[in-house]
């Protein structure tokens, strides 16, 4: 009875245990895949942005840079020596007239709004300045204005890293605190003898806005960096944007150089983005943390941006769904113990009312077996123990009723045993001869009493069965002797 009853208990605890470890697995899961939901969608995100930028800058793309191919065919007579000494069609030309002479020539085949063309030169220091610019609404750029060190940095490695085909690259720059869309290409400084003399022409854009907005908005917003870089001819990285107070630029670049490798736009085709894992150091602090890094690639313009994001921020944004899902295993504990505890004391009661009926049962089968007549049970569950009750007392009923037959059986034959002895010892005596002599000295006094009774009536037969159904009398003798010998 314990065994029938504790398997289904047993069964039914370890049924629970497995769901409880199931749904702690499944909240482990879940967990890494929110982890991972929030992954993808931040690169999503970034992604949507970045073909956003790419979809509404190749037609910019590709106007700067006819533009650039037309003003450097007009712009073939401009020359700069070693020395610094500007000239025009052979003609020294002085940079302070050089706006008069050259912006008519740069605004000529402008045609974007906001788009503008300017030319700069490396000086005796080794500064870069601006020689003349203009825009496309007319208005002339101040000349002599210092190049901001990104800019620098494009120039410098568009004379030193290209190939000698090579007379022109795109990038992304901040130029007059706003980021443009640029073609770089040289006028003066490939063959000995030269000076770096470099076309600008470039729009507005609000591609590296509309990413900065992006990385902001990446999950969690507490903590971000962002860099942009530029793209050597050979493959090099340089900054030119990086968030304020921080050294993300070179925090980021080495986290690339250490994980797989600083991804090269030009190799990788297409606009891409990407996520890579890295360990970086948060601003203002000199222990490097593990980091989610985006990447945004641009190949059109030689950029790179990335944005950096805590690992340890997303764990603490992903708190309270880790405090949810702990409250869940608790409160699915709390349920599989007072399931186990109810199924507990279900199952004694269920024992308990099945070792009560079983013992009406036997009690009923002891006394059917002392011969104590039948007991009819009561069970009103149409179950087990129902069909079982129901089934004693039809077997009860039929051995009642077999009892009762051979009773009335066994008391016939009684009955006709004692007639048979009855009729033994009456016929014993009738065979006796003194009783046929006193039955015929009866018999003749009877007669005569008749005879006297009616002396003029007629004759009344006086013979009469002494015996009846008797025997002789030596088989009667015979009878007796049997008779006394089985009573013996």
């Amino acid at each position: 009875m314990l065994l029938g009853i504790s398997g289904p208990l047993v069964s039914l605890a370890i049924f629970l245990a497995l769901a409880t470890i199931g749904s702690v697995r499944l909240a482990q899961k879940a967990r890494i895949e929110i982890s991972t939901m929030f992954d993808h969608d931040n690169l999503s995100s970034l992604a949507v942005t970045t073909s956003i930028i790419q979809k509404s800058a190749e037609e910019f793309s590709r106007v700067i840079g006819q533009d650039s191919q037309d003003l450097r065919r007009a712009l073939a007579p401009l020359r700069l020596d070693a020395a610094g000494r500007l000239s025009w069609k052979g003609q020294p030309l002085a940079p302070s007239q050089a706006p008069a002479l050259l912006n008519n020539q740069l605004r000529l085949p402008l045609a974007l709004l906001r788009e503008r063309a300017a030319i700069y030169y490396r000086d005796r220091s080794g500064a870069w300045r601006r020689l003349t610019g203009i825009t496309s609404q007319g208005q002339a750029l101040k000349p002599g204005a210092p190049t901001l060190p990104a800019t620098v940095d494009d120039f410098e490695h568009l004379f030193k890293g290209a190939p000698a085909a090579e007379n022109s690259r795109s990038a992304m720059l901040q130029l007059d605190g706003e980021w443009r869309m640029a073609q770089l290409t040289i006028l003066s400084g490939q063959k000995p003898g030269e000076g770096h003399l470099a076309l600008l022409v470039d729009v507005s854009t609000q591609a590296a806005s509309k990413l900065l907005a992006a990385g902001s908005s990446l999950f969690p917003i507490d903590t971000h960096q962002a860099a942009f870089f530029g793209i050597t001819p050979t493959g090099g990285l340089y900054c030119n944007y990086q968030t304020a107070n921080t050294q993300a630029c070179i925090d980021l670049a080495m986290a690339l150089r250490q994980n797989g490798g600083i991804p090269d736009p030009r190799t990788l085709g297409p606009t891409r983005t990407f996520e890579r894992k890295a360990m970086v150091r948060p601003p203002g602090t000199t222990t490097p943390v593990l980091q989610h890094l985006y990447i945004a690639t641009f190949p059109e313009w030689n950029w790179l941006a990335v944005v950096s994001v805590e690992q340890e921020a997303l764990e603490d944004a992903l708190l309270p769904m880790q405090e949810a899902k702990d409250e869940m295993v608790r409160r699915l504990v709390i349920l599989t113990l007072i399931l186990i505890s109810a199924s507990g004391a279900a199952a004694w009661l269920i024992a308990r009312g099945i070792r009560r009926e079983l013992r009406e049962l036997a009690t009923a089968a002891d006394a059917i077996a002392d011969g104590k007549g039948h007991q009819a049970l009561t069970y009103p569950a149409d179950d087990a123990i129902g069909r079982l009750v129901r089934a004693f007392n039809r077997m009860s009923g039929a051995v009642a009723e077999r009892e009762n037959s051979l009773r009335d059986q066994i008391r016939q034959m009684e009955i006709n045993i004692n007639a048979s002895d009855l009729q033994g010892q009456v016929c014993s005596i009738l065979n006796d001869p003194g009783f046929e002599q006193l039955s015929a000295r009866a018999r003749a006094m009877r007669q005569r009493r008749l005879e006297q009774i009616s002396a003029s009536a007629p004759s009344v037969s006086a013979a009469a069965g002494s015996a009846g159904d008797c025997p002789p009398p030596q088989e009667g003798r015979d009878q007796a002797e049997r008779g006394g010998r089985s009573s013996g």
